[in-house]
């Protein structure tokens, strides 16, 4: 859905008026600072309008004049013209050129941006796979520490068991084979805690290993989003000179074509 224009014929035509009252060269971004606000296409097309209904009112003054002094204005504009051409032809020639060279970056920061929205779509797929996996491992780990936990608690609760049996050997000889198996118990337990112990470290290192290259990611991401924009002022900035050379173009081929007397 095309988004509502904030600003109105009306006040591009007032503030091309109030530039022009003060001798000034009415512009599509001398209008688009006069008024604050508004995007630069709104205002060229606005002014676009504004400088057709200019070119209506001399047409209609020209009408309301003597014949014979249309035709003295056409004489004395004829000569004037004649005079200028070549300056002018150079400088069309000049304009022209600017507005291919204009045209040219434009479409090479279009293609530039295309690729950046590219590289940027891919890092937006990476980062939202790095986030999952660094969330799975995060959820390991706390279940790894969990494990191990009980695991501490059940080697503790063991070699209390065995320092009571051996306090009982002397008395209780029939015990000594239930201290055996505490003992095998407990050395099944410290292994096991030490199995724990490493999976705990190989966990955290790949926590850490993963954390890393997501803030990397985040890193390029932000800086292709930076980019991303930058390149997209330039386009606008290079759109808008191209707008303001073509009417330039057209306001000069314009005014060197000769006015017919009556």
């Amino acid at each position: 859905m095309a988004r509502e224009s904030t600003i109105t014929y009306e006040q591009v035509a007032d503030a091309a008026d109030r530039i022009k009252a003060q001798s000034g060269k009415a512009t599509s971004r001398a209008v688009r600072d006069a008024l604050g606000t508004g995007s630069m296409a709104t205002v060229l097309k606005f002014l676009q309008e504004w400088q057709a209904g200019q070119a209506r009112q001399g047409q209609v003054i020209d009408e309301t004049l003597d014949p014979a002094i249309n035709r003295a204005i056409g004489n004395h504009i004829a000569a004037k013209v004649q005079e200028s051409t070549a300056n002018a032809n150079a400088r069309l020639a000049d304009l022209q050129a600017e507005a291919n060279t204009l045209i040219a970056e434009n479409e090479r920061q279009t293609a530039e941006l295309e690729s950046q929205a590219a590289v940027l779509a891919m890092l937006q797929e990476q980062h939202a796979a790095l986030a999952g996996r660094a969330q799975q491992l995060a959820s390991d780990a706390t279940l790894t520490a969990a494990d191990l936990s009980a695991e501490r608690q059940a080697t503790e609760a063991a070699r209390v068991a065995l320092a009571k049996a051996e306090l009982r050997l002397e008395a209780v000889p029939q015990i000594e084979v239930e201290i055996k198996k505490a003992r095998a118990e407990l050395l099944e337990a410290r292994t096991h805690a030490a199995e724990l112990h490493e999976m705990a470290a190989v966990a955290t290192a790949k926590l850490e290993a993963e954390l890393t290259l997501r803030k990397n990611i985040g890193a390029q991401l932000i800086e292709a989003v930076k980019q991303r924009e930058e390149a997209a002022q330039r386009a606008l900035a290079s759109a808008e000179e191209a707008a303001e050379l073509r009417g330039q173009l057209a306001a000069e081929k314009k005014s060197t074509k000769p006015s017919k007397a009556e």
